[in-house]
């Protein structure tokens, strides 16, 4: 056995008795498998998914794939019994009560989305929908970075949908309001008072989103402030002050998706039909908030324009036929009689 494992790869000395299952190093004792193993960085287990030229191919290869396979199946299945794995895709087979929720966001002109069970920002979402009352009650963190040290940050629980942001961060910003735990390091804010601070949202769901933010309006109602924005689980309130709000991007919709001002139009004139109708005010606005237009509907539409517009570069590029004596081509004149009916 020695003479076909040969002299020891490591020492050279003696001859070889053992042949690592990983990088097949031929060794002759304990610390040559040491020396090789710190050298090569080498951990001594097979590598089960390596190539194996067919003529090398044994009946202890197969073995091992088939089992590999089947260890493969077992994790899988493991997989889908695990309720805390079994939510793995966004929004995939939701509970009820959360489908309701997202529901009655999607009424209101939000996007709302769910994280898997095992995420953090799942578990501790409190954020309830109301049936009976027809009222979202949301979970908002409220975050205070221009503070001694690290940012702040407060969490409340439950929050109505009516209650408008102003009210909500009196508690913050009011210096004759309660104290509270963690109020005393709030010096800066309640100084400067409502007037004085910008309350940011963090953006999802767009491009750069971990560095964009959208302004809220502390007069208008959290739902408002909410409407045409994407929101997971729930949202992330940034209360900075006005001589510090450079270092946070500010951006809109608009800003991220660009429009004709057709597209604008023919929706005020859809609006403007409803009303001569009958319908004055819309559905949403029946209810007491006003409802945007979704950044997926917006993202939607772009794609939409951007397909037409290769489609028709597309044409152009098409090579003409020149077999007429005319010297034009017949998809020319298709193109410009198309053209001259659209105008």
């Amino acid at each position: 056995m020695n003479l076909l494992q040969g002299d020891c790869e490591v020492c050279g000395k003696n001859k070889a008795k053992y042949t690592c299952p990983r990088c097949e190093v031929k060794t002759c004792c304990l610390d040559c498998v040491r020396i090789h193993k710190a050298e090569l960085e080498c951990n001594g287990i097979r590598d089960r998914t390596k190539f194996v030229r067919m003529k090398d191919f044994t009946d202890t290869d197969l073995l091992s794939d088939y089992r590999l396979l089947e260890e493969c199946a077992r994790f899988v299945y493991a997989v889908k019994r695990d309720e805390k794995k079994k939510f793995t895709r966004i929004d995939k087979d939701l509970p009820i009560h959360l489908y309701k929720l997202k529901l009655a966001a999607r009424k209101r002109g939000i996007v709302l989305q769910f994280l898997a069970r095992n995420f953090t920002r799942n578990q501790v979402n409190t954020t309830k929908y109301e049936f009976k009352k027809n009222v979202i009650n949301w979970r908002i963190e409220w975050m205070f970075p221009n503070v001694e040290g690290n940012p702040l940050k407060f969490v409340d629980e439950k929050c109505p949908e009516n209650n408008k942001l102003s009210d909500l961060l009196d508690k913050y910003l009011n210096p004759d309001a309660a104290p509270f735990e963690g109020s005393k390091f709030l010096a800066f804010y309640k100084s400067a008072g409502l007037s004085g601070v910008k309350v940011l949202l963090k953006a999802e769901k767009v491009k750069g989103s971990q560095k964009k933010f959208f302004e809220l309006d502390p007069a208008e109602s959290v739902c408002e402030n909410l409407s045409g924005k994407c929101i997971i689980e729930f949202p992330i309130v940034f209360v900075v002050l006005k001589d510090h709000a450079y270092n946070f991007e500010i951006i809109t919709p608009e800003d991220e998706f660009d429009y004709d001002k057709s597209e604008h139009s023919g929706t005020n004139t859809q609006e403007s039909q409803s009303n001569a109708n009958g319908d004055s005010k819309p559905e949403s606005s029946r209810n007491g908030y006003k409802k945007r237009l979704l950044l997926t509907e917006k993202i939607a539409q772009e794609k939409k324009e951007e397909i037409e517009k290769e489609i028709k570069e597309q044409r152009k590029k098409k090579p003409k036929n020149l077999l007429f004596t005319t010297g034009y081509s017949s998809e020319e004149s298709i193109i410009n009689t198309d053209s001259d009916n659209e105008t």
